[in-house]
């Protein structure tokens, strides 16, 4: 970092990164409806444990969930957000979002530090554009993905601290970080160890890591937290030990149909869809890392970054259970290396006696971003789903647009077929204010005067047969209709 650089106050930088961020991350962050699957699963989950009080076992529908198998990190988090601002989608999404700015903002810091402000910018710039990172599924939906990547990248940034400067308190940290992975989403926790292992090898600190007071104090801290969260789980759901072994530990070897994918999977989505042009940068930059010199510590951290993603991306490609968002805790080192790129670009546009004005470089790289950024605001606020999801997700569409309309729905009957967690979300949170929907998957639960709301053409065709119906509000494709005697 130059004498110029060094000057620069910090909170300039970190004031402008807040307000990227922000504008991606938590504007209209609440405005779209409870996603199916995930996302509802896990309010469902939470706002049961803020009724029945059990802190350390997950519930759905009033019976133990042992489904989502997750630990209850995620639920914890939400709880403090529902407890302040209501049972909403807001609070639901907003330890996400939070989660990935605290992503953003570390990844920034680091690479300032050791490298400087511009290919630190290039990083957050990056991270901040993409959308593997500002998307559904990761920040800006109520799961454990986010979090997870948080907690994975700061373990990780403690275990790069430690071998660049073999500070001992580095390795208790990636216990700790670890630990709190793990009460995230527990196996996924561990999907760093193998390139830990490679780079304590070929650094020759596996010794000097393995034998110390911090690392048999992490292991004892991470054993105990872990092992408590599962036996007091598994004492108020008995048979939770044994799906997390067969199910969880499982998905490296077994697969549901829908999720069987070519091992190729996460590369093609990576230049496809969720990392796009960047993706050119990380190739060229990884090529950069083995033909060209930097400064020591430059080199052993672009090197461990690209072991980092090489290992993971290995053991997430080979596993026969893939889902998309898994690639989110590559994302930061992915966009160190993709900076490397970028930065070369930078200087070889810039003239010599240009080098060293940060400015210049400032606004290169703004030109550089700006598209990819201002696409991705667009994205964000528009929360666009696919067509087959708006027919899907039509019910709870309506019921979120009701209540923000302050339509009264109480009473309301909803027909639905399948997954009915984003019904739940909104039956809770209706209940909330003081009104009651019921949930129903058959025609013979209604009578006349009762409003039923239907989103598909084949419970319309069944409610004809039996009711003259009445159409008596909608959106989109979900429609209420007041039930009349035929």
């Amino acid at each position: 970092m130059n004498s110029i650089e060094r000057n620069t106050k910090p909170w300039i930088h970190y004031s402008v990164l807040t307000v990227l961020c922000i504008l991606v991350l938590f504007v209209k962050l609440g405005s779209f409806h409870m996603k199916t699957w995930d996302e509802s699963m896990v309010a469902v989950n939470t706002y049961e444990m803020l009724k029945n009080g059990n802190y350390f076992s997950l519930y759905y529908n009033g019976l133990p969930d042992l489904y989502n198998t997750k630990p209850p990190l995620t639920n914890w988090l939400q709880l403090l957000c529902v407890k302040m601002l209501g049972y909403n989608e807001l609070a639901i999404r907003i330890p996400s979002a939070l989660a990935t700015f605290l992503v953003i903002v570390f990844s920034f810091k680091f690479v300032a530090k050791y490298f400087d402000y511009v290919w630190a910018w290039v990083v957050a710039l990056i991270l901040v554009s993409s959308a593997g990172v500002v998307g559904f599924h990761t920040s800006r939906t109520g799961e454990s993905d986010a979090i997870l990547s948080f907690f994975l990248l700061m373990g990780n940034l403690a275990f790069i601290g430690y071998i660049l400067e073999g500070r001992k308190k580095d390795i208790f940290l990636v216990f700790i970080f670890m630990t709190l992975a793990f009460a995230t989403k527990l196996y996924a926790s561990f999907l760093f160890l193998p390139a830990f292992l490679f780079i304590l090898i070929y650094y020759k600190k596996i010794k000097s890591f393995v034998v110390s007071w911090p690392f048999l104090i992490g292991t004892i801290v991470f054993l105990v937290s872990s092992l408590t969260l599962i036996i007091l789980r598994d004492m108020q759901s008995p048979g939770y030990l044994e799906i997390i072994w067969t199910n969880d530990a499982g998905r490296l070897f077994t697969i549901a149909k829908e999720f069987e994918k070519s091992v190729y999977f996460y590369i093609e989505n990576f230049y496809d869809k969720r990392y796009s042009l960047f993706f050119i940068a990380f190739v060229i930059g990884s090529i950069f890392l083995f033909t060209q010199k930097l400064a020591e510590q430059k080199q052993r951290i672009l090197f461990m970054s690209f072991v980092l993603v090489g290992f993971y991306l290995l053991i997430i490609s080979i596993s026969r259970t893939k889902l998309y968002w898994y690639d989110l805790p590559l994302y930061p080192f992915i966009a160190l290396i993709s900076a490397y790129t970028i930065v070369e670009v930078i200087n070889i546009v810039l003239k010599q006696k240009d080098k060293q004005k940060p400015f210049v470089k400032y606004l290169l790289v703004g030109l550089i971003f700006f598209y990819p950024y201002y696409f991705r605001f667009s994205k964000s606020q528009g929360n666009k789903i696919d067509d087959g999801e708006i027919v899907e997700e039509a019910n709870e569409r309506y019921l979120h647009q009701a209540i923000g309309n302050g339509t009264n729905v109480d009473g309301l009957k909803v027909l639905y077929q399948s997954f009915n967690g984003p019904l739940l979300f909104y039956k809770y949170k209706l209940i909330e204010a003081g009104q009651e929907i019921e949930l129903h998957t058959d025609t013979d639960d209604f009578e006349v005067g009762d409003k039923v709301l239907v989103c598909k053409d084949k419970h319309r065709e069944a409610l004809r047969e039996k009711f003259e119906i009445i159409k008596t509000d909608g959106y989109q494709n979900a429609d209420v209709y007041l039930l009349r005697e035929n």
